[in-house]
């Protein structure tokens, strides 16, 4: 039962960890018009609200799983720790995003959405090993989040802007996608070859089925993003109208592909951990 809502608990920190960090660094780089701003200043806010809305009860079913007392030994458990630290950085930058507005500098902004971010490098598996892999967990994560906030804002693009409008965007977008999702991939077979002995069997285990399921939504991602690449954004170049329709509806799917990952990734870090 603790597990089951740690994994839900989980999902909603992830989803707002991703939308506060990933909010700011779409603005930093795509530069939006005052009325696409607002709507990723409203995605910014729900994503640090998450996050302040589920820390504290990750807090207390943590101290439940130890035991349920709050003496100083489970205390210091908590919050003397990698994950103590790891909050301590989620909430900080959490709460540093809520006090910002677009009329503070860029470079500020960025460095409050970077905090999150961080919390990886002090908390799950491959922070555990070592800080060199805690790093690559943060560039992964970092450039997960960059991805989620810029699909966001062309969703939104497609709704409110004009075809001439989102083409410029889709395409200075997927001028940026082309080298730093090569990055984010890099980043995560490199975590994949961290966590994993392959002479094991390591599929065998219930970490390597959960894994491969976690590869395959990615890979479908990928596939997605590389259609919208080669086949819309042309046409939305060349002021197709029925493009933005369906880019629209791709976007969707792969928004809703980055939810699944984010659950199996909950699941996976709440249920099994890499083989020895």
């Amino acid at each position: 039962m603790l597990e089951a809502l740690t994994a839900l608990l989980k999902i909603a920190l992830y989803a707002g960890l991703l939308s506060s960090s990933g909010a700011v660094f779409a603005e930093a780089t795509l530069r939006p018009v005052p009325d696409e701003l607002a709507q990723l200043t409203r995605l910014g806010r729900l994503g640090t609200a998450l996050i302040l809305l589920t820390c504290p009860f990750l807090v207390l079913v943590l101290i439940l799983r130890l035991g349920g007392e709050f003496d100083d030994a489970t205390l210091s458990a908590v919050f003397l720790s990698s994950s103590g630290a790891a909050l301590c950085l989620q909430v900080t930058g959490a709460v540093l995003l809520l006090t910002t507005s677009s009329d503070d500098s860029m470079i500020v902004r960025l460095s409050y959405a970077m905090l999150p971010m961080l919390s990886f490098a002090f908390s799950g598996h491959a922070a555990a090993i070592g800080p060199v892999e805690g790093s690559v967990a943060v560039a992964h994560v970092s450039l997960a989040a960059w991805w989620a906030g810029s699909l966001y804002f062309l969703r939104r693009a497609c709704l409110h802007s004009q075809i001439d409008r989102l083409g410029t965007v889709v395409a200075r977008f997927s001028a940026m996608a082309l080298s730093l999702t090569g990055v984010l991939v890099i980043a995560g077979l490199a975590l994949v070859m961290i966590l994993v002995d392959f002479s094991k069997d390591p599929w065998l285990s219930p970490y390597g089925w959960i894994l491969a399921a976690k590869l395959s939504v990615v890979a479908m991602l990928l596939a997605l993003a590389g259609y919208n690449r080669r086949r819309l954004t042309p046409r939305l170049l060349a002021s197709d109208s029925t493009a933005m329709r369906a880019l629209r509806k791709t976007i969707d799917i792969e928004l809703m592909l980055i939810a699944l990952i984010l659950t199996i990734t909950a699941i996976l870090t709440t249920y099994s951990s890499p083989p020895d």
